[in-house]
């Protein structure tokens, strides 16, 4: 099967390092956000300005640089998807990035996860095809534990609820059965995206510090699937979200000191 037949080699046929060059004053700390709502609200409580953007075929994805509470950060909005996120890591580290936290909505494969809580996830089961480029075969990817841990002592410093565990990484939302609910439900997945997998994979190839945590809006642990605050793109746990992101930004940084 093609997902098996991973190559070792790190010289790709395009690498973005040959591309991209180091910009003066890039923040090594960088915040993506998948939620259009809490971009725009960061923007307007920090102000901004565009230092960069990431390039797709479909147009150009503006990168900011904000101060956030006296931290230099740089903030973005990635596409949701494994191979359209990943390029906010691939094309972000030549230029200064260092430290990646990642966040957006997950559903709950167990229904005694309330929304509008927060998951920290320590694995993700590779049900993509992405990472598959960056690692050898295997079913599972850990996430980094001190990465995990600089993001639960910052989940733990502002006192925000959250349950820890693995997730599920799919590529297809239209293709989440109970099926495979239920078997990933047996493998210990509390929760179900679209990008974790592939952003560990990658940040691991490069060597880069990653943290990733959710807010939960959707619940598939049920005779039907329960849409529940997705539609709130983030808003009831905006100021949350941001407070957690910078903090654990700042912690990664601290791991490397």
């Amino acid at each position: 099967m093609l997902c098996n037949e991973f190559d070792p080699d790190r010289k790709a046929l395009i690498n973005p390092e040959e591309h991209l060059s180091p910009i003066p004053g890039f923040p090594e700390i960088c915040i993506l956000a998948f939620s259009s709502h809490i971009v725009e609200k960061c923007l307007e409580r920090y102000g901004g300005e565009q230092i960069a953007h990431v390039l797709f075929c479909t147009g150009p994805v503006p990168l900011y640089r904000v101060v956030m509470e006296g931290t230099p950060v740089v903030l973005g909005m990635p596409h949701v998807g494994a191979p359209a996120a990943v390029s906010f890591i691939e094309e972000v580290w030549p230029l200064g990035g260092k430290y990646f936290v990642f966040f957006g909505a997950a559903g709950v494969l167990d229904r005694n996860i309330p929304l509008n809580s927060f998951i920290l996830p320590t694995a993700a089961v590779r049900d993509e095809g992405l990472s598959y480029h960056y690692l050898p075969p295997a079913e599972e990817v850990a996430l980094d534990p001190a990465c995990v841990e600089a993001c639960r002592g910052a989940l733990e410093s502002l006192g925000l609820p959250f349950t820890q565990g693995k997730t599920w990484t799919t590529d297809a939302f239209y293709r989440e059965t109970r099926g495979k609910m239920e078997r990933r439900k047996a493998q210990g997945c509390i929760s179900v995206e679209m990008e974790c997998a592939a952003l560990a994979a990658v940040a691991q190839f490069r060597g880069l510090r990653f943290a990733q945590f959710f807010y939960t809006t959707d619940n598939l642990d049920g005779p039907v699937w329960d849409n529940g605050v997705l539609h709130q793109k983030g808003a009831s746990v905006t100021e949350e979200c941001l407070a957690a992101a910078v903090e654990t930004g700042r912690r990664l940084a601290r791991i490397s000191q």
